[in-house]
């Protein structure tokens, strides 16, 4: 069965985007700030804000704000098809040439690569209890993976904003409660 992203309006929404393969792109350097910047232009054009995220090596995890109803397809289409147009070209500058090859057997319709594992998938949040699990699950994400040993060591997560209100790699609001 098609996973089915269901949009409830303005609300809150946790997000996790894959890499095609489960491919470490994320890792690069280059490839994450193009994926980071992505999602901010597509947090403005939608007009939400970020509340959480994770960027692991090979995927991550959203927890977004949006105003209105019909804005979660429209986010994560903005994302995720400018990154899957950046990731390729960024690869390919950068001389990942297998990488390319593995994203291009999972090509379909008019794009040559594939970046992201089918589509993204998000969850309606309705309640603070929730909201507080999924951002506590985020920023664990990188000790269960055994990245580091606390979660505050990982800098590309938005625990450092919210527990010591220090810049990250994206803009965040804060969690109001």
């Amino acid at each position: 069965m098609k996973w089915k992203n269901i949009d409830i309006g303005a609300g809150c929404y946790y997000i996790t985007g894959t890499c095609s393969e489960w491919l470490p792109l994320l890792d690069i350097p280059d490839v994450r700030r193009r994926v980071c910047d992505d999602i901010q232009v597509a947090m403005q054009a939608c007009g939400g804000s970020l509340v959480a995220f994770v960027i692991m090596p090979t995927h991550l995890h959203l927890l977004v704000s949006l105003p209105g109803e019909g804005l979660l397809h429209r986010f994560n289409k903005t994302w995720r098809g400018r990154s899957g147009r950046h990731i390729p070209r960024i690869l390919a500058e950068l001389g990942h040439t297998a990488e390319l090859s593995r994203l291009a057997a999972h090509a379909n319709g008019g794009c040559q690569h594939a970046a992201w594992k089918e589509q993204a998938r998000a969850l309606a949040i309705f309640e603070e209890a929730k909201l507080v699990e999924k951002m506590n699950y985020i920023h664990a994400n990188p000790v269960r993976r055994g990245l580091v040993a606390d979660a505050i060591e990982w800098p590309f997560s938005s625990l450092r904003f919210h527990e010591r209100g220090e810049g990250v790699c994206l803009p965040l609001a804060p969690v109001e409660a």
